[in-house]
């Protein structure tokens, strides 16, 4: 008995069918799984497992001029003098504005007796002012209750 083409030809278009809609459906699971596959491992290993760090601002900050300074160094024999101009900065706070300048002339003290007590071997080398500028920081900023002076700069600093 033979067989009708059309019958063929519908069974063949049925398996087709089905197994064009089979493949899109296994396509679209393995672009699925693929995408979270990949989107895992960039949120565990990559750049999406890092914490988004925000921008710290800026504080303003405030600076005090102690003025320029002459001062005898402390070697023997002929007299050595330093010529200074010490600059603090510390951060803008009212209480600390306010007690910087209150105590400025004991600060300013504190720089002078802590610079006399040095020769001029100690302060002429470059390497020796970060030393000293931060023993003057640990000086100062003991006598203070708001807060601590940040920075201190030499904006002149001459021995002669």
């Amino acid at each position: 008995m033979p067989v009708s083409r059309k019958k063929q030809t519908g069974d063949e278009n049925e398996k087709k069918r089905g197994g064009r809609g089979r493949t899109i459906l296994l396509l679209l699971l393995a672009v699925i799984i693929g995408g979270g596959a990949t989107f895992g491992a960039l949120w565990f290993f990559g750049p999406l497992s890092k914490p988004v760090q925000a921008t710290p601002k800026e504080r303003p900050m405030e600076t005090l001029d102690l003025g320029d300074r002459v001062i005898n160094l402390a070697d023997e024999g002929p007299s050595r003098y330093l010529r200074v101009q010490v600059v603090l900065e510390y951060p803008h706070d009212k209480k600390l504005v306010e007690e910087i300048k209150a105590k400025q002339p004991m600060l300013t003290e504190a720089v002078l007796t802590i610079l006399r007590s040095k020769t001029s071997d100690e302060v002429l080398p470059v390497k020796n002012q970060e030393a000293i500028k931060k023993q003057i920081l640990d000086h100062i900023n003991s006598q203070l209750l708001h807060g601590k002076v940040e920075r201190l700069y030499f904006t002149d600093f001459l021995v002669q």
